[in-house]
């Protein structure tokens, strides 16, 4: 398994190395990183050193280094976020189109994860810009059920591995939080009302605690997605089948086409190996209606974006 990282020497491309790294996910890990090739020296060399013993092999490599990888993640992109996710789209897009253009020159088969943000928009547009099966290509968006588990076990006062749950549609701020697929100790839990306007104002409140720091520190939340990733790699590299929350190109899921939005699919060698659809109420599916419109206007774009350059 090669996994190469594009961005590598960022805050999310070097945690994200370690810990694939040391959790031997890839035999061996290519990062690559043209705008911080200081940061980038200084991680690949501390890196090396942390894997003693382990079968794995890290090197720092250029784009041609890409070649043959099964893996590409794709970490590159600005972070300059003051108010939403989506106003940095114009900024990020013709870097995701060279990093498409580098991809298909060196790894065409690769399975491509886009973490850049504004994950949904770009994960369409590297299917727009490579032509690549949409069903190896996906955007990171984990972070959302991630969080949402973790403000349901404060709420409820348990343990967060006794909680399962989902989150559909934008990585933003139309999300929406399944609070009907919530599961306590793999069973059914109706979640009481009071609890579930405290987790959303969690929630709500949670870019007004992120964006100061990220701004203050110029750090994102990179653990948490280093962990989220390191989670798909593994589904992806030992054919697990394991459902994970992804940000995918519908083809008629979801009643949607030539969108992307996070759902949970199954995840193996060859990347997603189904996209099954999760059971709504009546005010879900009006959350979610809500949430395709707005992922609509962003595809729409990109779709403007391409046609331009043609």
């Amino acid at each position: 398994m090669k996994i190469s990282i594009i961005g590598a020497g960022g805050s999310i491309g070097s945690t994200a190395s370690f810990n694939l790294a040391t959790h031997c996910v890839a035999d061996e890990l290519v990062m690559i990183d043209s705008y911080s090739p200081d940061k980038l020296e200084q991680h690949v060399t501390d890196l090396k050193s942390s894997v003693t013993g382990l079968n794995t092999t890290v090197k720092a490599g250029q784009d041609e280094d890409l070649r043959d990888s099964d893996i590409v993640i794709i970490a590159a992109g600005s972070a300059d976020v003051k108010v939403s996710r989506a106003e940095v789209l114009p900024q990020n897009l013709p870097l995701l189109e060279s990093f498409a253009h580098k991809i298909i020159k060196y790894c065409p088969d690769a399975i491509v994860i886009t973490v850049a943000n504004p994950v949904d928009p770009l994960n369409y547009a590297m299917y727009r810009f490579s032509g690549i099966n949409r069903k190896k290509l996906m955007g990171y968006s984990a972070n959302d059920a991630i969080r949402f588990r973790m403000f349901l076990s404060q709420a409820l006062n348990v343990e967060s591995t006794q909680i399962k749950a989902t989150v559909l549609g934008e990585h933003g701020g139309s999300q929406v939080l399944l609070f009907s697929s919530v599961k306590l100790n793999n069973r059914p839990y109706a979640v009481s009302q009071p609890v579930q306007q405290q987790v959303h104002q969690w929630i709500d409140n949670l870019p007004s605690v992120l964006e100061p720091q990220r701004i203050k520190t110029g750090r994102t939340a990179a653990w948490t997605t280093s962990m989220g990733l390191t989670a798909i790699c593994k589904a992806i590299s030992r054919d697990t089948g394991h459902l994970i929350p992804c940000s995918v190109v519908l083809d008629g899921e979801y009643q949607c086409h030539n969108i992307s939005m996070s759902v949970p699919v199954k995840l193996g060698r060859k990347g997603v190996m189904a996209i099954p659809e999760v059971k709504m109420n009546a005010r879900e599916q009006e959350g979610l209606k809500r949430s395709i419109e707005v992922l609509r206007e962003q595809m729409r774009f990109v779709d403007e974006y391409v046609l331009k350059k043609k």
